[in-house]
């Protein structure tokens, strides 16, 4: 057996050694954390995994567990991940913060309808139907955009309805007196929303000439729709290939001509 051979031989045996070094080391580390967390010494507590906005709903992958020393525990610090996940950040949690109860809310918890308003947001109900309403299929808590039409008036002279998204990612607070995001009212008549105090004013003034419907997002979905929004039957037909342009008319050729101190355009005519 030559030296290279034994050389490799010697390191992968070094090699394992130290992984089973390694590996005994980490199970003692372990058994001593157990032992402590039973002695009461170290605590589990739910941090934040990543930045989580105010008002966001918090989820399984925005937490996890972090051991810390009983003597860092806070009254009020969480200690499950089922006690975090489907609440409502009532302030910004930096990355790695511990989340306390004060800093979450169940939006099924709140009594009156003023603690389920947002920081800086108003309230305003307004009536809905079956189909405005999403078949009355609407909670507290859901998201929605709010779409209306508009007669816009065209270049004939007369006017073409248009489909506006108005607002997106409008959150609901209440469906008719029902504040628990848990139960689903039946026979939605009126849906209370949380917007701007400025959005208040544009919501009311459509309200009072124009239909709106309200259109269900997903739980988790915070894309935002940019650019055009407004959709006319030119649009549509256009989208569906269905569209025909009108046709150019040929414009006649022409050729000046200089009278004096005039210049005329005469019509050019061709042998046929």
């Amino acid at each position: 057996m030559d030296k290279r051979t034994i050389n490799i031989i010697i390191g992968v045996v070094l090699a394992l050694f130290a992984i089973f070094m390694i590996n005994r080391h980490l199970a003692q580390r372990e058994a001593l954390i157990q032992q402590l967390i039973r002695e009461g010494q170290i605590i589990e507590v739910v941090a934040a995994r990543v930045d989580i906005s105010k008002e966001t709903t918090i989820t399984a992958n925005m937490v996890e567990l972090r051991r810390i020393r009983s003597q860092s525990f806070q009254t009020g610090d969480l200690t499950s991940i089922d006690s975090a996940v489907g609440k409502f950040a009532e302030v910004d949690i930096l990355k790695g913060q511990h989340i306390n109860s004060n800093m979450v809310r169940s939006l099924g918890a709140a009594k009156y309808l003023s603690q389920a308003v947002p920081q800086g947001m108003r309230a305003i109900t307004i009536p809905v139907d079956k189909i405005s309403a999403v078949e009355g299929l609407l909670k507290p808590g859901d998201v929605v955009d709010i779409i209306s039409t508009f007669p816009i008036p065209n270049q004939q002279g007369q006017s073409d309805n248009v489909v506006i998204t108005i607002f997106q990612g409008v959150k609901i607070l209440a469906t008719n007196r029902n504040l628990s995001q848990y139960t689903v009212s039946t026979n939605v008549d009126t849906v209370t929303l949380a917007l701007k105090p400025e959005d208040i004013k544009i919501l009311t003034y459509i309200l009072d000439w124009s239909r709106i419907r309200l259109v269900l997002r997903a739980p988790l979905d915070s894309t935002t729709e940019y650019g055009y929004t407004a959709v006319t039957w030119e649009a549509l037909m256009k989208k569906l290939g269905m569209w025909l342009e009108e046709p150019i008319q040929a414009q006649e050729e022409t050729i000046e001509v200089y009278r004096a101190t005039k210049v005329e355009e005469a019509p050019i005519f061709k042998n046929q």
